[in-house]
């Protein structure tokens, strides 16, 4: 199981996948204002340009769409619903790019700004192929397979999108358990589909992926890039600050300092570091938090430790504190996620080899 992070609260998800949730859920006749508000967002927020929230908000509030539409294959139907455009500014970018390689390459330097709320990279694989790897971000397994499927699911039809409705992966595999709805995955994918295998992996044919795109503009291709390294650029000086602040947060717990000190030894105002912190679309709260959020939940899930011990640890009074802020984390107690956690871990235990690479015919 991935190591819990501290930025899970932090405001750093661009909301893409959020948005064509609800689009999803409009769709079939559902109030998404009532899902959003859960999370701690309002309607308008999906739509306002530079929006940034966190991954606790972003899973908070798919967890209540699925409950909502009661359906457990939300993640494709999410990811099947995307066209290049959803993308934003880097879904221009990914049609004027060369080649599908040169496009799919754009996308994973730039990820962040698709709003990934998962860590994607590629691998070459033999016999001319090659894998899109996802890696969870979070210790978050209940909501990695849907994460999954949407992210495999959108770059396929982003891909066929761009290039051809005939494009098919040679295979997907997997980590998460058979579920009811497969056969869903077949009609999308048209491939070979295999479940709890070591990694969730998306495997390409190399020949698709050198066809030339026929959107191919190398001016344009220029001028999204400048734009779009601009915006990580700023993007990155913004999360050095958060996971500097949280640093030595998760240095100091169970007795975190006080914002005052944390600009002291940056030698800026407590008004400025405040501002800084409101331009990354959080706060010094917040921050710390997310930090004790992190900290709680490694410690619920790896340790048998009593709460008392826990709550103790991550700077709570007594364990009453503790309950509350779980259930404001996770909208149930610390034992339900002890429980859940360690349930998520066993059931994404390898129980099937790698997958063969099928070549289309």
């Amino acid at each position: 199981m991935s190591r819990p992070d501290p930025r899970y609260g932090s405001a750093t998800v661009t909301p893409h996948i959020l948005r064509y949730v609800a689009v999803v859920a409009a769709e079939r006749g559902c109030p998404v204002g009532p899902l959003l508000r859960r999370a701690g967002l309002g309607e308008d927020d999906l739509a306002a340009v530079g929006l940034r929230v966190s991954y606790r908000q972003g899973g908070r509030f798919i967890r209540e769409a699925m409950t909502a539409l009661d359906d457990p294959a939300l993640g494709l139907a999410v990811g099947r619903r995307q066209t290049v455009t959803a993308w934003g500014l880097l879904g221009l970018g990914l049609l004027s790019a060369a080649t599908v390689r040169e496009s799919l390459e754009l996308g994973m330097r730039h990820q962040q700004l698709a709003g990934s709320m998962l860590d994607f990279h590629l691998e070459a694989k033999g016999d001319r192929a090659t894998a899109v790897v996802a890696t969870a971000r979070y210790a978050d397994g209940d909501l990695q397979a849907l994460l999954v499927e949407e992210a495999f699911a959108s770059i396929v039809s982003v891909i066929r999108y761009a290039n051809s409705e005939a494009f098919a992966p040679l295979a997907v595999s997997v980590r998460h358990a058979r579920p009811a709805y497969a056969v869903q995955y077949r009609r999308h994918f048209r491939c070979p589909v295999r479940f709890r295998t070591p990694r969730d992996r998306l495997v390409l044919d190399d020949d698709w992926l050198d066809r030339t795109l026929p959107t191919a503009d190398p001016y344009t291709l220029a001028t999204v890039v400048g734009l779009l390294d601009e915006a990580a650029g700023l993007g990155r000086e913004r999360r050095d600050l958060v996971e500097s602040l949280e640093a030595a947060v998760a240095r100091s717990l169970p007795r975190p300092p006080t914002l005052a000190q944390q600009a002291h030894q940056r030698a800026v105002s407590e008004r400025t570091l405040r501002r800084r912190l409101g331009e990354c679309g959080t706060s010094y709260q917040a921050l710390v938090d997310s930090v004790r959020l992190a900290r709680t939940e490694e410690l619920l899930v790896g340790t048998d430790l009593p709460l008392s011990r826990v709550a103790a640890q991550v700077g709570y009074a007594d364990v009453r504190a503790l309950r509350r802020a779980v259930a404001r984390w996770f909208g149930t107690s610390p034992s339900a996620v002890r429980r859940r956690r360690q349930d998520t871990a066993v059931r994404y235990i390898p129980d099937a080899p790698e997958p063969a690479v099928f070549r289309q015919v």
